[in-house]
């Protein structure tokens, strides 16, 4: 079974998050012991937490404000916007008219932020501009707002959308570690005149390969998608990544580094050694290709565990649950239902 470390989160930036509720008067740390976080742990600098308590802290906390925001935003979002936003662009049928459409939907609710989509030449450019006169309680709104939209359009057809760069209007905050899982490692500015990410125009023909059923489960997991580190890593990564992909698609087997190798037409040891340059295993990119395929699968709620398994190389249905558990901190099922949430 493939081992991978505990997925954790940086408690600074929750701690960031919470402002909107410390300035409600909600109390915080009824919140923060429902989910089994102690509340010292959210100012204390390097400190991270457990993805399953933030997660349900993610859960918890728009409910106990009726605020999908959490308070961070000139005006309440209601429960439900990001829903509904989800349903108008599911059915665009390409990437280009769903991020269009997300921007439209998003500006009709005049909130603090207007978005921008804009192509020029080969670069596709999203843009947040703070609206005069609107109060913004912590930057870190911005930071959710842009990575919540960044990775939910790269689910909706299936793809790490690469950024090649990303601007942020306020200065490196104290979890700016944070970034580089939040954009795939993609190269940070900050102190710029706006927030905003760009990334290669070849994108926006992508097909949405979502439909109802895979959206309605990837509401009932939120915020779960949004905080699963995926890395880009280097040219020779994503290569292996993609080859990786199609020998699962192909075969549901898990293919060899030999295998790798031959279609890339260099030595075994060459790619390995070539890999490692570049931070990573095969052995855990091949982990990841399985996390990310049987996360895709599990969006259909007519596939079952066992053909799941047999989609990420597992002739046992209880070692690819084992495994998934590995990688993700969650089953399969809890995957898939999403956690429930009291609304007491």
């Amino acid at each position: 079974m493939e081992k991978t470390q505990q997925i954790t989160i940086s408690a600074r930036m929750i701690d960031h998050s919470m402002a909107g509720v410390r300035q409600a008067g909600i109390d915080l740390n009824r919140l923060l012991r429902k989910c089994g976080i102690a509340k010292e742990l959210l100012k204390q600098p390097g400190a991270r937490l457990p993805l399953d308590k933030v997660m349900k802290l993610g859960r918890y906390t728009p409910i106990a404000m009726q605020d999908e925001m959490n308070g961070l935003l000139h005006k309440p979002v209601a429960l439900g916007h990001f829903r509904m936003m989800a349903y108008a662009i599911l059915h665009a049928g390409t990437l280009g008219r769903a991020l269009q459409r997300a921007v439209d939907f998003t500006n009709l609710f005049d909130n603090s932020v207007q978005h921008t989509f804009a192509v020029e030449g080969n670069q596709v450019q999203i843009t947040l501009k703070r609206i005069p006169g609107h109060k913004i309680v912590d930057n870190q709104a911005l930071d959710s707002i842009m990575t919540t939209l960044h990775r939910f359009v790269g689910w909706l057809c299936n793809e790490r959308i690469l950024l090649n760069q990303v601007s942020v209007d306020f200065p490196a905050p104290d979890y700016h570690e944070e970034y580089q899982y939040m954009y795939y490692g993609a190269p940070i500015l900050f102190n710029q005149t706006h927030y905003s990410i760009s990334f290669d125009r070849n994108y926006l023909a992508h097909k949405i390969v979502q439909n109802d059923a895979s959206l309605e489960s990837y509401i009932r997991r939120a915020p779960l998608d949004i905080y699963l580190p995926l890395d880009a890593g280097g040219p020779i990564t994503r290569t292996v990544r993609q080859l990786t992909r199609e020998a699962f698609a192909e075969q549901n087997t898990a293919p060899t580094l030999e295998l790798i190798s031959a279609s890339m037409q260099i030595n075994s040891q060459t790619l390995r050694r070539r890999l490692k340059e570049e931070g990573i295993s095969f052995h855990t990119l091949k982990a990841q290709v399985r996390r990310d395929i049987a996360i895709h699968h599990l969006g259909n709620p007519e596939a079952s565990i066992e053909q799941i398994a047999a989609f990420t190389g597992y002739t046992e249905p209880s070692a690819f649950i084992r495994a998934f558990k590995a990688w993700t901190g969650f089953t399969p099922l809890q995957f898939r239902k999403g956690m429930e949430v009291d609304e007491e």
